[in-house]
């Protein structure tokens, strides 16, 4: 697949606006011309896609079909101008110079005036994607809810008189970044180009502003060569394969696929088309973003490569990450070392000659550090650049970063980041400059450099030395209550110059496949970042399919503080659903982070999607007390859940319906594990018969889970989680039940 169905709307926005530019050509006026749509003869193209859009609506909500013109017609008794002074002539005729309000680029304006007798909305913005958003405030006004995958609609009404609005609105939060692609197959890296084109629509109407593709060293995204090696074919998923045969539970599903994996990819016949395909998704990807007014940026790791580039470097070494494909620098490597500097040089460079047109780069320290060994000499040449005398001495710094022992892994693990962090931050610091890295290729100003994932303890140093333009990027820990556990560490005020954001954690992958629901302690976090003056936020997820009511928490609270969780979700479930299933569903969604916050603590790596999710039930004898009442949770929340479903309006069925679904599943997935574990007790009790009885038990309970997913499915990374769960859940079971029975 590929990027033309947003390219071309985007050119029939362009080129229609040219038409009327150079013929004076109007568009058809509205059929019912009681209601007119204007805009600028020379409005920017995204402007041109709001009216476009607006249009749209006007058709949904009130049968009223009607397309943008630029002059208003004398039969029209109703106006809505879309666009800001500058850009509709009209608007400065309707508004004098006091009516405009001193708006940033992100700001938005609403509001009821007159012209030439007319009742007449202004509808515009501080710049053109601030008016797309105005639009879409105005619809969402209108009762319709923007969900990740959909709109829902109120009954169609008739239209009665423009609106009284009168409506500034600036956002608090003005980074607001989700991440796409990443490489784990129940995430956004299994979707289709399609599927990423309609979230990014999605999330535009709810005003999100930036999108950063992560990409991973060893996957096809890119391509370079070093020292005569070119870097070998890439892989996704770690290189897990997840094999889809007659006995995958939902097969349909999967249509011709023999092992699951992207859409774009099946069919590629070579290592070349797989990468040039892949390529091609994160190019349309990108120019969906930037069609939509978006920010976009690329994250990479440049310290990972494919570990057979350790044939043609010297000193470098296995890196300890899922799969084992890839390779770093090795500890007792030099930063000094001129085959390293050219590598890792060789391999950011690749990604900005591939992706010329991101506005950031995001530069990740590994998950696993290396390289510790060098820190303290590293420390003091960064002294020497930098004033750091508020961090203290380098025993100070490593004794902060050990007495932050509520990390997973304890104050050790934190210390052993910050080592590897200082020698990164340092040998990369001095690598920008001498390499050029930031060039882009073409001319004009340099990428941005954002600064991603260094420990906290080092932020007020990242914030130095980020080049002008650029940005920090923070990550304190894997969830959003364990951040909330050392929120301290958000006291450390960005400087002015620098914006920084925090990562938010919607649902970990160490929790995994189970419902998660993190937006008390996201609220929480907010809340800080407001109060110490952060820039914004970039999301951090799996699946996405249930995660609607804190997206759309999100949305609101970044431009409207008094916004809560509770007043998110009633006004979603309210809209979507109907008020009679507002009380469940809120039980519902209460019950669900009370478990969120208890596997924050107790689940990590509960439902990890690799090789032995299940199997560990096996070897541990089944599920812990606190796992237990966790389930019990879960099915109080079903019963909520199911209530809301009895209330719910046709047109939110398949809102609920997904949590239903969901919830159905972990409580049929616990009781597999459950089972499989005591499975496992009967037989070291040498009790075959009982073992045959608990592990026909594990059988049912799996595939019933499995089957409860099935109809929640949205994506395809719900579909790779229907893959990984046959894969590693199902097949297991399945074949020690085999084994048993004989």
């Amino acid at each position: 697949m590929n990027n033309k169905s947003g390219i071309c709307q985007f050119y029939r926005i362009f080129f229609l606006g040219l038409i009327v530019v150079i013929t004076g050509f109007q568009p058809c006026e509205a059929a019912t011309t009681d209601v007119c749509v204007v805009i600028g003869s020379e409005a920017d193209p995204l402007e041109r896609y709001a009216a476009d859009e607006l249009c749209g609506y006007f058709d949904q909500l009130f049968g009223i079909k009607t397309q943008p013109v630029t002059e208003i017609p004398e039969s029209s008794k109703a106006v809505l101008l879309v666009g800001n002074p500058k850009s509709n002539s009209l608007v400065a005729k309707a508004l004098s110079k006091k009516e405009w309000p001193k708006l940033s680029d992100q700001g938005l304006f609403l509001k009821r005036t007159e012209l030439d007798g007319k009742s007449t909305l202004v509808i515009g913005g501080g710049s053109p994607v601030a008016t797309m958003w105005a639009v879409y405030e105005l619809v969402e006004r209108w009762g319709v809810r923007y969900l990740i995958d959909q709109d829902v609609y109120p009954e169609k009404s008739e239209w009665t008189v423009v609106p009284d609005l009168d409506v500034v609105m600036e956002p608090n939060m003005r980074i607001r970044c989700w991440r796409l692609v990443n490489d784990l197959a129940d995430g956004p890296v299994s979707w289709s180009l399609k599927e990423n084109q309609r979230f990014l629509h999605q999330i535009a109407k709810m005003k999100y502003n930036r999108i950063h593709v992560a990409v991973w060293p060893i996957q096809p995204f890119v391509h370079y060569t070093f020292r005569g090696m070119e870097k070998p074919p890439g892989v996704l998923y770690f290189g897990q394969k997840h094999p889809i045969d007659n006995d995958t539970i939902g097969r349909k599903k999967f249509g011709n696929m023999k092992v699951f994996t992207n859409p774009e990819f099946v069919g590629a016949e070579s290592s070349e088309e797989v990468r040039r395909r892949a390529i091609g998704l994160v190019k349309g990807i990108l120019a969906e973003a930037r069609s939509l007014g978006m920010e976009t940026g690329l994250s990479i790791a440049p310290l990972e490569w494919p570990k057979e580039f350790v044939k043609v470097l010297p000193g470098s070494e296995p890196v300890k990450q899922l799969g084992g494909l890839t390779a770093g620098p090795g500890k007792k490597q030099s930063m000094d070392d001129p085959l390293l500097r050219e590598m890792v040089a060789t391999i950011v460079r690749a990604y900005i000659e591939t992706y010329p047109d991101i506005n950031y780069i995001h530069i990740g320290t590994p998950e696993h550090r290396g390289w510790t060994g060098q820190a303290e000499e590293a420390y003091k040449r960064l002294a020497s650049r930098y004033k750091l005398a508020d961090l203290g001495t380098y025993d100070e710094l490593c004794k902060t970063a050990r007495s932050r022992t509520s990390f997973p892994s304890g104050g050790a693990r934190v210390e052993a980041m910050l080592k590897g962090d200082l020698a990164f931050l340092d040998f990369f610091d001095s690598l920008v400059d001498e390499k050029k890295l930031l060039r882009r290729p073409g001319g004009g100003s340099d990428i941005k450099l954002v600064y991603s994932g260094v420990v906290a303890e080092l932020f007020p140093l990242v914030a130095r030395m980020v080049p002008s333009g650029g940005e920090v990027l923070s990550f304190i820990d894997y969830t959003a209550s364990r951040q909330l556990r050392q929120r301290d560490l958000l006291q450390q005020v960005p400087p002015k110059q620098t914006p920084a954001s925090l990562i938010f954690t919607l649902a970990d992958d160490n929790v995994g496949v189970l419902p998660q629901t993190a937006t008390g302690s996201l609220h929480l976090l907010m809340g800080d970042l407001r109060k110490y003056q952060w820039s914004g936020f970039y999301t951090r997820y799996w699946t996405v399919s249930d995660q609607d009511p804190t997206v759309h928490y999100l949305a609101r609270a970044s431009w409207d503080a008094s916004v809560t969780p509770q007043k998110a979700y009633t006004d979603q479930i309210t809209h979507v659903c109907g008020p009679d299933s507002v009380q469940p569903a809120l039980k519902a969604f209460a019950l669900i982070e009370e478990v969120t916050l208890g596997l924050d603590q107790h689940g990590l790596g509960f439902g990890f999607p690799v090789p032995g999710m299940m199997t560990k039930h096996y070897r541990s004898g089944g599920l812990s007390d606190a796992i237990k009442q966790d389930q019990k949770l879960y099915q109080q929340a079903l019963k909520q859940m199911e209530q809301a479903a009895k209330f719910s309006r046709p047109e939110g069925r398949n809102y609920i319906d997904c949590f239903v679904g969901r919830l159905r599943f972990a409580v049929r997935y616990l009781d597999a594990a459950e089972a499989f574990g005591a499975t496992a007790k009967a037989e070291k009790a040498n009790q075959i018969d009982e073992a045959k009885r608990q592990i026909d038990i594990a059988y049912i309970a799996i595939r019933e889970a499995i089957e409860a997913y099935l109809p929640t499915i949205k994506d395809h990374g719900d579909l790779g989680a229907v893959a990984l769960m046959n894969e590693y859940c199902y097949r297991p079971i399945r074949d020690k039940r085999k084994e048993l029975q004989k």
